[in-house]
């Protein structure tokens, strides 16, 4: 694949919120009885990962009118539910962007959102400002669990479409509010995230029930231009009987523009697979120190995609579906 080159040889990263999660108890023990986990899989099956959720408590996507709704996220705006707007041209192909800001000095948010076949996802990530990002990913399924018809004579299906993710940077300068004169320039001024889109697989063995996959082509776009990222790999992933599934995330040290790449363990994925014949997945990724290139860098990913089929005209579910 083809490689433009890097606009930026060292760019650093503000950190990402700690644990974020509104539902996790990070106290010390008192003795008292802790409270129930939601993002607890014994206890809700269909759990987003703690990992995976980061900052947010849940989103929800009504792509009949287009609406986004996030819950939970720190300093997004002034209610704990707080409606998006939608960007009539979206950053992120395949996804619908929504974007948030309370006000000229306030913290501006970006959100990537996909709907499709009883499943959504969406990822949020606000911009850098008092040295500190919130972010996560929320997605989710309606209906029950159906799994996939594999070609005949095959125990795998693969899925294939569009990724995009959240980073940690100041990243173009397209729907910040306008600010009045006169603000003494020493202020920590509000930034729009950086992002990353790209294009994802996901295999699915339904019969030892292991997942794995590639995220390629991965983009970079900051605010001082766009910068290519190595490709990432889906390895040790496990579906469960609910149709969930997660595992870890490695550099993919085949990908040969960026040669001598180490295959370390970089994060988590997760995400479940849904629609009437699991012609659907969603998900998300929580990713860092993936580049040489950035210091402290955390991607926040999201994706929702398509089951090949005879349909399926993309060189990778073509290949997918050979014999």
């Amino acid at each position: 694949m083809k490689r433009t080159a890097a606009v930026c040889a060292l760019v650093a990263l503000v950190a990402a919120c700690g644990d974020g999660n509104p539902f996790t108890d990070n106290a010390e023990d008192t003795g008292e009885e802790t409270p129930i986990d939601p993002t607890d899989p014994e206890v809700d099956p269909l759990a987003v990962p703690a990992a995976i959720l980061g900052d947010l408590e849940s989103i929800s996507f009504n792509a009949d009118d287009n609406t986004l709704t996030v819950t939970g996220l720190t300093q997004e705006g002034t209610p704990f539910d707080n409606s998006y707007t939608a960007v009539a041209s979206s950053f992120a192909p395949g996804y619908q962007t929504f974007t948030a800001q309370n006000d000229a000095i306030g913290r501006h948010a970006t959100a990537f959102v996909a709907s499709r076949d009883g499943v959504q996802a969406g990822m949020v990530l606000t911009g850098p400002q008092f040295n500190e990002v919130f972010g996560g990913t929320f997605y989710e399924r309606d209906g029950e669990y159906v799994a996939p018809t594999a070609p005949e004579s095959r125990f795998d299906v693969t899925y294939f479409g569009n990724y995009a993710a959240g980073l940690n940077g100041p990243g173009p300068e397209t729907d910040l509010l306008t600010q009045s004169p006169g603000v003494d320039p020493d202020v920590s001024v509000p930034t729009q995230a950086a992002y990353i889109t790209g294009l994802m697989f996901i295999n699915v063995d339904l019969n030892d029930f292991s997942v794995e996959g590639e995220v390629f082509d991965r983009t970079a776009f900051l605010r001082s231009g766009t910068q290519d990222l190595p490709d990432i790999v889906l390895i040790e992933g496990t579906l469960t009987d609910e149709g969930t599934f997660s595992g870890n995330i490695e550099l993919d040290e085949t990908d040969p523009d960026f040669p001598g790449v180490d295959a370390q363990d970089i994060g988590d994925f997760a995400g479940v697979i849904g629609g009437p014949d699991g012609n659907a997945v969603a998900g998300g990724t929580t990713i860092e120190n993936f580049s040489d290139d950035f210091e402290n860098e955390i991607e926040f990913g999201v994706f929702v995609l398509d089951l090949c089929d005879a349909s399926s005209t993309d060189p990778i579910c073509v290949n997918a579906l050979q014999p």
